[in-house]
């Protein structure tokens, strides 16, 4: 039986908003599992609370969710990222709004290669512990822990929030090219690095969000396949959505979720997360044409 987003039963003439599961970890380096995660998140999600207490919407009923069936990815990462970069063809040209739920992080790129090609320019709003800057690892450029290099290839500017560990090479590599990435240990201070920083680095232009779920402190999601401590909290991480919910955002994706057995804690988290982020993109997909409609 087809996993639903709330488990509720869909419309999809009138869905403006289509979940994707992407069920890929091929590339995964510590703790495997995150292909179960996509699984695990539409499972949660059944027990979310429909009504968003600090919105006062309902985004389910406001906008509409359709949740496509869980796709069989080849194990080759070239070949996975093709699939899925159909599947968010197939979402843009309904004119629906994608959500791409992960797996491990090297699936984001599939998103982004297909919005590449309908937007020529939008910023990449990573939230991760990782800067995932290498240009090979384990002997592919494939590799989770290089998407974000893949991803300034196409062109787009990358802001990191929440970054908190880096290899020699990555630290040089922003150093050299002066990306952004504002650090963890500075999100909580006023100056440079923190999130009035962000606001301006952003702009006005369109944006899209990619969460690694490790961007947040284990302690409030452990089920991740590399936790590092000193994490974001869930309320600089709602700070961080509504911040980028003043701008256009074209797509957005939770990543890296690793289900422990007996601890549903994380994946509750992400379900939370991503029906609160509808929240708040709620005014702007209703704005946005309807299916089938040009503006």
């Amino acid at each position: 039986m087809k996993r639903t987003f709330l488990g509720l039963p869909e419309t999809p003439e009138r869905a403006r908003v289509a979940l994707i599961p992407a069920p890929y970890d091929a590339t995964t380096t510590w703790r495997p599992g995150t292909r179960f995660g996509p699984a695990a998140i539409l499972e949660a999600s059944v027990q979310l609370e429909f009504f968003d207490e600090e919105t006062g919407r309902e985004p389910h009923r406001e906008v509409g969710f359709l949740t496509l069936p869980e796709p069989e990815l080849p194990v080759d990462p070239e070949k996975a990222l093709s699939v899925l970069e159909g599947l968010v063809e197939e979402v843009l040209s309904a004119g629906q709004f994608p959500v791409l739920l992960g797996g491990e992080h090297t699936v984001s790129l599939a998103a982004l290669r297909a919005l590449r090609r309908r937007h020529p320019a939008f910023k990449v709003l990573q939230i991760d512990a990782h800067p995932d800057l290498r240009e090979s690892y384990q002997g592919t450029p494939w590799s989770h822990a290089c998407v974000m290099r893949r991803v300034l290839e196409l062109g787009l500017e990358v802001i990191a929030v929440g970054v908190r560990t880096a290899s020699r090479e990555e630290y040089a590599y922003i150093r050299e090219q002066r990306l952004r990435v504002l650090w963890a240990r500075e999100i909580r201070k006023d100056g440079p690095g923190s999130l009035k920083e962000l606001d301006r680095l952003l702009g006005p232009g369109p944006v899209y969000v990619t969460c690694d779920l490790d961007g947040l402190d284990p302690g409030e999601a452990p089920g991740v396949g590399t936790p590092e401590p000193g994490g974001l909290s869930w309320y600089e991480v709602l700070e961080i959505l509504k911040i980028a919910s003043k701008r256009p955002v074209l797509g957005f994706d939770v990543v890296e979720l690793l289900p422990l057995p007996g601890d549903p804690r994380t994946e509750y988290l992400a379900a939370r997360l991503i029906y609160k982020f509808l929240s708040y993109l709620t005014p702007q997909l209703l704005s946005a044409p309807a299916k089938g409609k040009t503006p």
